[in-house]
């Protein structure tokens, strides 16, 4: 990407809330040190993405458009969804590995 400006780093709100749910719960069952390196390893990938976009694979159960790829983070038993165009990557969602294909494909 020498040369080019990096995407724009965008965290929506949706996965805000969700990260903070999966923290919560997190909590009950791992402790509060389990939970917090989880927390800054998930934040750190998230912040590596203006780097390198195009580094996870494709999801293959979000569908993608010429225009804009999402792609996964597999981090642990999570998968954090992400959209990248030419100008902005938005982090979108994330949720367990075992959630149904069905679900997943309506993440947009």
């Amino acid at each position: 990407m020498s040369g080019q400006q990096k995407p724009k780093l965008v965290v929506t709100q949706n996965f805000l809330k969700e990260l903070e749910t999966v923290i919560i719960y997190g909590q009950t069952v791992f402790g509060d040190k389990v939970c917090e390196k989880f927390r800054k390893g998930v934040i750190a990938r998230i912040l590596a993405l203006p780097s390198m976009p195009h580094a996870n694979p494709i999801n293959r159960f979000v569908e993608s458009t010429e225009r804009k790829v999402y792609r996964t983070i597999i981090y642990e038993k999570y998968y954090v969804i992400y959209s990248v165009t030419k100008t902005k990557i938005r982090v979108i969602s994330i949720v367990h590995q075992a959630t149904s294909p069905k679900k997943l494909s309506k993440i947009k």
